[in-house]
Order: structure tokens, then C-alpha cells, then sequence
């Protein structure tokens, strides 16, 4: 290397230094400023809040103090030092004793040596120049000239600017806001100002709901601006802007993650928005100038869910056991606030799936009520099968989803009728043998007559005496089994009231003898001498007696339920083959697929009663019930297959056929049950005679008590044609105006009846609506009749049906969701209904009114002697009445343990109730009432006497025909009390007592 290169290479090394120390300081001093300025920003940023412009503020700051930098801490040196003469003077000043040398020998490359070579400067002395500075630059190092030390102090600086930042941050939460401002472009939301005071004033507010609300738009003006509906609802929102504005917005959420457009024209704010969630909004604006401005407040926006529907059930009870299965009444009320849907019976047999009957479909109606009659059987085999069963309700949601209602779930257990029966009758027979079994052994133990005791205590004499008492021990446990049993039925009811009493007789029968055999035994034991086991045999004759009567006796016992098991399955049969006749006529009429279902339904189960009947035929044949002579039993086969052949028919449709076969099957079935109930008949006649006797006694007594209360109301019927006669003579002269003008008035009250629109026909107010229009028709029909007193009867129940429709009406409305949800059209049906039911009740009120002023009084109809033959009649009347209540009492002392016949003491003095009505009646002069109530009384008698003659002592045969309530043209009895018995059949009896009520009601009715 030259002496040049070596100078030139001292002089790069030291400028490279210059440099490093320069961009280490730069460095160093930079970030210090930097950490600096970004806390004042920070703590600017903090006290202003988020904006748009931080970040590139912050950009440009950080800019500046860069290029700030590099200029003065990188770029100037490196111009000061961009050549060897600068950077020779550089190292002249750092190193004076070689300033000039070092700055010369630059000086003269290359022109020195030029200058050498002509002749100007000698060229050895300049290259002797150059070698002596050459070696004195050689010993110096630029490290030692240019030390970095003194530039760790810009280092700590930068990391004490730093740590100041760091403090900051962690320190105060002001400043980690401020400095996370300066880098993040805030929202609409946090770039706005908050504005102190409103930013717009008269907010209107106008709301759609969803279609399936049936509800019209609302508008609301004045409002605060919170926006409050059911969800799903649109909303439209204007407001007058306060402040002048180019654009405005409404921003969603509370920290506004929404945005809603909203359109600016003659300064009011127009937005809409759908209402699908819950939260709160503000208003944003962007004025003309300056930074935008949003309310502090929010308001609030509230989507209220549609509720499930209110849905609640009315069932005879909580929990039902039946015996058999029968249909079952349901009642049910549904409410929502928007409108039902589907209405629905939902039930389950045991674990299976669920079920469902359609009831109805409110069609959106905001309640619905009703009532049907459900019967579990319908469901396939449920016998011993818990069924529960309850009624869903669905609103008509469309916007999220319909919503299911249900009720509370009630639950039935149909009982299997065969288990019952086998149980209890093997049961019986379990104790028949035990019995036999004692009587045996006394029997066998019993004295012949030749054996006589001897004096003195024998071994005999103590082995007979322990005889004894082991078969009393023996008895003693079989009478207990038997009380058990009497007890098992105090709880369950199972065995029946004549089944119970004939059992508690040998029980207590069975109780006395071995009272008394339990006192000789205490004596023979105490003095085991002959004449004790004497006293022994001699009770064991009256003893053995007893049990061979009991034993007869429960023998009978036990083949008359066999024989009434039989004659009511032949009963259920018959039954069924109606229903399947009743089937096919309307399947034929209708062709309805769901009744062709039903038909194979009900065939095969009366195929399968077939297989019951049989089965208890060969049951009864070898367990030998009863006598031979009654056991004279149809042969089932043939039965069986016509009962198959008809399930062929079935499948494959024809129903010509089938009808024939039907008619052929019901001729079998009939002639069946026939000699099913003859058996029946027969065995009872024979081994109940007594009994027989009893149940023919009184029922001569209450066909004389018919007999006479029939003549006693034709009587009657005379007098009060007589009366109607002279009533209809005194209104001669003005019934014809009466009749037209009363017509007039009840042709109105048809038409304002005709305007009442009351929803639900099922409703209490559709009820008793129709409840008016039905007495409406009546008038009318007694009008044209000329039985103005009727008339003026029924014209006051029209008034009170009306009274009690306005207090429903009135009811009903209250029960409206408040008039901002309600319908416009319900208010004003609402509205209409109580203004026609109300004119209605006027007129009703009316026309009764006016009949009562022309009618005139029933004794004023009636002359002295009229009247005086009306008040022996009356005496004549009480006198059956007394005569019914005993034959009512001697009916509960006879009567009153044989199976259907329980109720006869009730029926008989129902009859005396009517009778004694009767009587008061016609010491009043009302003949023609009371002729009716001493009809009621005969067909009371009537109806007992048949069944009685129906079910006497010797079988189970009770009737069990469907229950029907008379129309207004079938009965005899005054529309005025049916329409009493009506009322009360609908009021709500004790839960415990509800079916007893129920079924005395529709005994009465009969």
C-alpha cells in the first residue's frame, strides 16, 4: 500500500467514526423527543377524546421529528465530512500537531506529484512528505480519537424519555387512552362530540306491527324518542333537527355498532328501522362545519316478545279412574295477546308417543273457549294404562316462529274390567274353598250319635277337646282372611253393595258361632271332663249348619256374578254391533276415510270381546261356577267367523255386503245375549226367591203410587184446560191486539238478537246469547199458540239470559289488552254488542211486562167450586206424596243393597219432591203447572218401575243406555224447570263429588 492509500485509508476510518457517533446521538436524542412529544399528545388526546385527525397528527409529528433528525444528526455530517480535505480538517482538529502535514500531503495528491513531475515541486521530497505523514497517522486509531463513550448519554436519554412513556401508560389510564386515540380511527360513535343538550325536538314516532297482530299502525306524537313495541314491528321516526346539519345518522347499540340511514329535508330527521332487538340508539349529525356531534343519552329500544299462549284445562278431575272406558267431557279457555292458532287435545297412553286432536283454529281470535267430549278408548288398548292429557294452544308468530301454549296435564287410568272381575272372584272362591275345607273337617269330626263320653278326664276326651280347638284355631285365621277382604273392599269399592252385605252376614254369622265355641273351649280347658266336649259336639251341629248355609250361600253368590259377567259382556256386544251400525250408515252417507278407520277399529274390537265372552264360557264350564243346568252356553265359533268375515268385508270395501253381514251378526249377538240373560234370570229366580219377592213387592207398590198419580194428573190436565179456557174467554176482546202488538215487539227483539256478534258461540256470552234467541223462538211458538202465561215466563228467563250476556260482554272487554293493543274492529263489536243486547233486554223485559199486567189471576179464573175441587187435589196430592216417601224409605231398607237398583230410595223421593210442588200448586190455583209437575212425578215412578222390573235380584243386567238430554219438543216437563236443570247441571260441583253429581243429573233427565 502507498503512502496516499495509507492516509486515504486513516482519514475514511475516521470519518466512518464521526458518522457512527453522529447517527448514535441522532438516535438516541431522536427517541427521547419523540417518547416526549408522543406523551403531550397523549395527554392532548385524553383530554379531547377520539377524533379523526389523531392518527395522522401523530403520523405527521413523528414525521417530522425523523426527518428533524436525520437532517441535523445524519445528514449535516455527512455533508461536513463529505471529502478527505474535510475530513483531513476534521482530524486536524481533533489531532492539532498533524492538522497542517495531514491537510498538505491532501493537498498535494494527486497535484503535488504533478506538479513534481514538471518541475515545480521536486517529486522525492513530496513523496518524502507523504511517507512521514504516513507514519504519523500510522500509530493513531480512530476508535481512541473518536471515543462513542460521550453518546451513551443520548442512549439514556431515549430510555429515560422511554420509561417516562411506559409510566405514563401503566400510571394513568388517561394517558393509555390518550395514546391508544392517537393510533386508532375512531367510529362515528367515538369520533362525534358529545353533545349536552338535545339535538332534536318534536319526535314523532309512527309503528307497523307484523300482519299476524291484526293490530293497525299507531302513531305517537310528542314523543321521548323511545321506541317501544312487540317484535317485528317497523318503526318510522321524525324529528325537528336543533342545530344546522349536512348529514345525519342514527347509531345503534351502545357504543352505536349499528349505523341507520336517516335523511335530512327542511330540517326534519327521517329514519326507520325494523324493532329486532332490544338496546338504545342516538341521533348523529355532521354539521356544515367542524367536528360531528352525537347524544350523550340513549334512548331506548325495547322489542317485546310475543308471549306463549294462556292455556287452561277444566276436567272432571286432576286424577280419573273409570271402570270402563266412556267418553270424557274437557273443557278448556286459550288466550293470547296477538291471536290463537290451532287448538289442540295432546294425550299420551303410558310411555308411547303423543297424540293429537284438533279442537279448533281460533283463526286468530285473542281468546277461545269451548268444550268436547274426548274418549281415551279411541287410542287402541289403554286398559290399565295411565293416559294423561292436557291442551295446547299456538299463537300465529310468524316473525319468530309460532309459540306453543300448554295447560297443566291431567291424567286418567281406564281400569281392565277382566282383571277386576277375576280377581275378585277368585278372591270369593279362594275363600268358598277355605270354607268347604272347615266345613269338611267339622263334619268329619262331628259325634256319630253311638259314642259316648265316659267319666273322668280320658285321653279321648282331651283329644277331642284339642280337635276342636285346632279347627276353631283353623276358622278363626279363614274369618280373618274374610275380613281382610271386607275391609280391601271398604277402600276400593270393587265388590258391589249386595256382594259386601252377603259377605258381612257370614262374617258376622261365622263370628257369633265361634264366640260362643271360644267360651266352651276356655271352660273345657280350664276342666277338660266329658260333659265339656259334650258341650263341644253339641255347638259343632248348630255350627256346621251355619257353614253349610254360608257355603251355599257364597257358592250362589259367586255363580250369580259369573252369570251377570256374561250377560254384561252380552250387553257389550250388542252394544258395539249399534255402534258398528251407526258407523256404517254415516260412512255410507259420507264416504269419510276417517270413519272407514273407525269401523275397523270398532270391528276388531268386538271381534276380540267375542274371544272374552268365550274364554269366560269355558271358564265358567270348568271351574263348574254353577249348576249344570245353567251352564247351557252358546257355542262361539260360528260368531267368531261371521265377526272375521266381516273384517274381510271391511278391507276390501263392500259395503253392500257388509251391511248384510252386519244385520245377520246383530241377529246372532241379539239371540245371544237373550239367552245369556235368561240363564241369568233363571238362576236368580231359583236361588234368590226371597229377594225376588222383595223387588216385586215394591214394585207393585210404585206402579199403584203411578197409577194413582196418572189419574190424580188427568184431573188436574181437566181443570186447567177448564181454567186456560176461561182465561182465554175474559182476553177475548183484546188478544188479537195483545198478539199483534206483542209479536211487533218480539220481531225486534229477534232482529237486535240477530245483531249480536259474540265471537265464540262457545263463549259464556255466545251461551247466553243463544240461550235469548232459543226463548225468542219460544214466545213466538206460545204466541201463536195463545199460552200467553208461558209467553210471559219465558219472556222473563229471555231477560235474564240477556242481563247475564251485558255482564259477560262487560267482563270480556275488561279483559281486552288495554286500547292501544286493541283492534279497532273489536272495539267496535264490543261497542255494538252492548248496545243491542241492551235494547234487547228492554224489549224482553217488556213484552213479560205487558203479558203480566193482562194476565189475570189464577184463582180469579176459577169459581168457588173450581177452586175448593182444586184444594182436595191438592190434599189428594200431598197424600201419594206421603205414601211415595215411605215406600221411599221401605225402598232403602229392601232395596238399597241390590246392584241397580241403589238409587231407588233417591228416585222415590225426587218423585215425592215433584209431588208436594204439585200440591202447593194447587192450593195456589196454578192447575196447569202443577198438572205438569204431577207428569214428572208419574214418569219418575214409571222410569223406576221399569228398571225394576228390568233388574230384578237375580242378575247384573243394569241398563246402560247412552244419556241424552231431551229436546225442547221431547220432554213433557216445563221448559222453565229443564232450563233450572240445565243451569245447575253447569254449575261446578265439589271435585270429590263431581261424577255423583254428573250422573244423578243425567239420571233425571232420562
Amino acid at each position: 500500500m502507498s503512502e496516499n492509500e495509507r492516509i486515504r485509508a486513516f482519514l475514511g476510518a475516521l470519518r466512518r467514526r464521526l458518522l457512527l457517533k453522529a447517527a448514535v446521538e441522532t438516535a438516541g436524542f431522536g427517541a427521547a423527543v419523540a417518547a416526549i412529544a408522543l406523551l403531550a399528545l397523549a395527554a392532548i388526546a385524553a383530554s379531547i377524546g377520539p377524533a379523526g385527525f389523531w392518527p395522522p397528527l401523530t403520523a405527521i409529528a413523528l414525521a417530522v421529528l425523523l426527518l428533524a433528525a436525520l437532517g441535523a444528526g445524519v445528514a449535516r455530517p455527512a455533508r461536513a465530512l463529505r471529502d478527505d480535505r474535510a475530513a483531513a480538517r476534521r482530524a486536524g482538529a481533533i489531532v492539532p500537531a498533524l492538522a497542517s502535514d495531514l491537510l498538505s500531503a491532501i493537498e498535494l495528491q494527486p497535484n503535488g506529484i504533478e506538479a513534481a513531475e514538471a518541475g515545480d515541486v521536486s517529486p522525492s521530497l513530496v513523496r518524502a512528505f507523504h511517507a512521514d505523514v504516513a507514519r504519523a497517522v500510522e500509530p493513531l486509531d480512530p476508535r481512541r480519537l473518536v471515543p462513542l463513550r460521550p453518546a451513551t448519554l443520548a442512549i439514556w436519554a431515549s430510555v429515560v424519555a422511554a420509561g417516562a412513556l411506559i409510566a405514563g401508560v401503566v400510571l394513568s389510564p388517561g394517558l393509555a387512552l390518550g395514546l391508544r386515540t392517537l393510533v386508532h380511527r375512531p367510529s362515528l360513535f367515538e369520533g362525534a362530540a358529545v353533545s349536552p343538550t338535545p339535538l332534536v325536538g318534536d319526535v314523532r314516532v309512527t309503528y307497523t306491527y307484523p300482519a299476524y297482530t291484526g293490530l293497525p299502525p299507531r302513531t305517537v306524537d310528542g314523543s321521548t324518542g323511545d321506541l317501544v313495541a312487540v317484535k317485528g314491528a317497523r318503526v318510522r321516526l321524525e324529528a325537528r333537527v336543533l342545530r344546522s346539519a349536512r348529514h345525519a345518522l342514527l347509531l345503534l347499540g351502545d357504543a352505536g355498532e349499528r349505523e341507520v340511514p336517516a335523511t335530512l329535508a327542511n330540517g326534519i330527521l327521517t329514519a326507520e328501522l325494523a324493532l329486532d332487538d332490544s338496546g338504545t340508539y342516538r341521533v348523529w349529525l355532521q354539521p356544515t362545519f367542524g367536528r360531528a356531534v352525537r347524544e350523550g343519552a340513549g334512548h331506548r329500544l325495547s322489542a317485546e316478545a310475543d308471549a306463549a299462549p294462556r292455556v287452561e284445562i277444566q276436567g272432571p278431575a286432576d286424577a280419573l279412574e273409570l271402570e270402563t272406558p266412556r267418553p270424557i267431557e274437557v273443557g278448556y279457555t286459550a288466550s293470547d295477546d296477538y291471536g290463537l292458532g290451532r287448538v289442540e287435545l295432546v294425550f299420551r297412553v303410558g310411555a308411547g308417543p303423543e297424540q293429537r286432536i284438533p279442537l279448533r283454529d281460533a283463526g286468530g281470535a285473542r281468546s277461545a273457549q269451548g268444550r268436547t267430549l274426548w274418549d281415551p278408548s279411541t287410542a287402541g288398548p289403554v286398559a290399565g294404562e295411565r293416559i294423561g292429557y292436557r291442551i295446547e294452544a299456538r299463537d300465529r308468530d310468524d316473525v319468530t316462529g309460532p309459540k306453543v301454549g300448554s295447560s297443566r296435564t291431567l291424567t286418567v287410568v281406564i281400569r281392565n274390567p277382566r282383571e277386576s272381575i277375576e280377581d275378585r272372584l277368585e278372591r270369593q272362591r279362594d275363600m268358598l274353598e277355605k270354607l268347604l275345607g272347615d266345613l269338611a273337617d267339622r263334619v268329619e269330626l262331628a259325634p256319630d250319635g253311638h259314642t259316648r263320653a265316659t267319666d273322668g278326664a280320658t285321653d279321648a276326651t282331651l283329644t277331642r277337646i284339642g280337635s276342636w280347638a285346632r279347627l276353631h284355631e283353623v276358622e278363626e285365621a279363614h274369618l280373618a282372611l274374610l275380613g281382610r277382604l271386607l275391609d280391601d273392599d271398604r277402600r276400593e269399592g270393587a265388590l258391589g253393595k249386595p256382594l259386601r252385605a252377603a259377605l258381612a252376614g257370614v262374617a258376622d254369622r261365622l263370628e257369633h258361632v265361634l264366640k260362643d265355641e271360644t267360651q266352651a273351649l276356655i271352660a273345657a280347658r280350664g276342666k277338660p271332663t266329658p260333659a265339656a266336649a259334650d258341650k263341644l259336639d253339641r255347638l259343632a251341629v248348630s255350627h256346621v249348619a251355619e257353614l253349610e248355609r254360608d257355603v251355599l250361600l257364597l257358592d250362589d253368590l259367586v255363580g250369580r256374578q259369573r252369570l251377570e259377567d256374561l250377560s254384561n259382556l252380552g250387553k257389550e256386544l250388542t252394544d258395539a254391533h249399534q255402534r258398528l251400525q251407526d258407523l256404517l250408515n254415516r260412512y255410507k252417507a259420507t264416504k269419510d276415510e276417517n270413519l272407514r278407520r273407525q269401523l275397523e277399529r270398532e270391528a276388531r274390537e268386538l271381534r276380540a270381546r267375542i274371544g272374552d265372552l268365550a274364554q269366560q264360557i269355558a271358564t265358567l264350564k270348568q271351574r263348574n261356577d254353577v249348576p249344570e243346568e245353567w251352564r247351557n252356553m252358546p257355542d262361539l265359533k260360528q260368531l267368531a267367523e261371521r265377526a272375521r268375515k266381516l273384517d274381510d268385508m271391511l278391507e276390501r270395501g263392500d259395503t253392500g255386503d257388509l251391511s248384510k253381514a252386519l244385520d245377520q251378526l246383530g241377529d246372532d249377538l241379539r239371540n245371544l245375549r237373550q239367552m245369556l240373560d235368561d240363564n241369568l234370570d233363571g238362576f236368580g229366580g231359583e236361588r234368590f226367591p226371597q229377594e225376588n219377592r222383595a223387588v216385586a213387592d215394591l214394585m207393585k207398590k210404585v206402579g199403584d203410587l203411578e197409577g194413582d198419580e196418572r189419574g190424580l194428573e188427568k184431573e188436574t190436565q181437566a181443570l186447567a184446560e177448564k181454567q186456560e179456557a176461561e182465561t182465554q174467554k175474559r182476553m177475548r176482546g183484546q188478544i188479537e191486539d195483545v198478539l199483534k202488538r206483542e209479536n211487533e215487539k218480539l220481531d225486534k227483539l229477534k232482529q237486535r238478537l240477530g245483531g249480536v256478534d259474540p265471537g265464540d258461540p262457545e263463549s259464556a256470552l255466545g251461551e247466553e246469547v243463544e240461550r235469548a234467541r232459543e226463548s225468542a223462538k219460544q214466545i213466538s211458538r206460545l204466541l201463536g199458540e195463545h199460552d200467553l202465561a208461558e209467553a210471559k215466563e219465558e219472556a222473563g228467563r229471555a231477560a235474564g239470559a240477556l242481563d247475564r250476556a251485558a255482564d259477560h260482554a262487560q267482563e270480556a272487554a275488561e279483559n281486552e289488552p288495554r286500547r292501544g293493543k286493541k283492534r279497532a274492529s273489536e272495539t267496535e263489536r264490543a261497542e255494538k254488542n252492548a248496545e243491542a243486547i241492551g235494547e234487547a233486554r228492554g224489549l224482553a223485559q217488556e213484552i213479560s211486562e205487558d203479558l203480566d199486567k193482562l194476565l189475570p189471576r189464577p184463582s180469579e179464573t176459577m169459581s168457588p167450586a173450581e177452586r175448593e175441587q182444586a184444594r182436595q187435589q191438592g190434599d189428594q196430592q200431598g197424600s201419594i206424596g206421603d205414601r211415595t216417601d215411605e215406600t221411599a224409605s221401605e225402598a232403602a231398607h229392601k232395596l238399597g243393597k241390590m246392584p241397580g237398583l241403589e238409587k231407588a230410595e233417591g228416585q222415590l223421593r225426587d218423585a215425592a219432591k215433584r209431588m208436594r210442588q204439585a200440591s202447593e200448586m194447587l192450593k195456589r190455583s196454578e192447575s196447569k203447572s202443577a198438572a205438569v209437575a204431577e207428569r214428572d212425578a208419574a214418569d219418575r215412578l214409571g222410569k223406576l218401575r221399569d228398571s225394576m222390573q228390568e233388574r230384578s235380584m237375580s242378575g247384573g243386567k243394569a241398563k246402560h243406555d247412552p244419556v241424552r238430554i231431551p229436546g225442547a219438543d221431547e220432554s213433557a216437563a216445563p221448559r222453565a224447570w229443564r232450563q233450572e236443570l240445565l243451569d245447575a247441571m253447569k254449575e261446578k260441583a265439589p271435585e270429590r263429588f263431581r261424577d255423583d253429581v254428573r250422573r244423578y243429573y243425567e239420571e233425571l233427565v232420562k
